[in-house]
């Protein structure tokens, strides 16, 4: 399963709509998706960990809890709107915390908070961080490159 994968699966079990896309498109695509929900950032960057055993992949996330607020809203109910968004956060760092999926994250999250990003009027929390999966590919020297890094055999 893909870091992705796992992830969605985690945001899924709280219950939260999820979208992996970039901001352009998740701007068009938001108009008729229902809100809260989570945007999954496609990642631009990360790293490759290699061991004797196993290949992690250790993408660099960012991802944003976000709703509906109106356009004339007051800073009081913008404010208000991204605490919910920094709660949901919260949640889904100590879900994946418990999850066996990864190694817990510790230490401090960088989180921004955005107003009116996108065409529809919404507001919320970017959390940034590199989850570690406990379990990557593992490396057989018995399997080729093709069966360890996709899955097929070959012949």
């Amino acid at each position: 399963m893909k870091v992705e994968e796992k992830i969605r699966t985690l945001l899924e079990s709280l219950g939260e709509n999820y979208m992996f896309e970039d901001w352009s498109v998740a701007n068009v695509r938001i108009d008729r998706f229902p809100l809260p929900c989570v945007l999954n950032v496609l990642p631009v960057s990360g790293t490759l960990e290699v061991s004797n055993t196993q290949l992690r992949d250790k993408p660099s996330m960012m991802i944003a809890f976000m709703d509906k607020v109106s356009f004339d809203a007051s800073g009081d109910q913008r404010s208000e709107v991204v605490e919910r968004c920094k709660d949901r956060a919260k949640a889904f760092i100590l879900t994946l915390n418990k999850s066996d999926l990864f190694y817990p994250v510790e230490g401090e999250i960088r989180y921004s908070v955005f107003y009116d990003k996108l065409n529809v009027s919404v507001a919320g929390v970017m959390i940034e961080f590199t989850p570690r999966e406990r379990k990557g590919i593992v490396i057989c020297p018995a399997r080729t490159v093709n069966e360890i890094v996709y899955g097929k055999r070959e012949g």
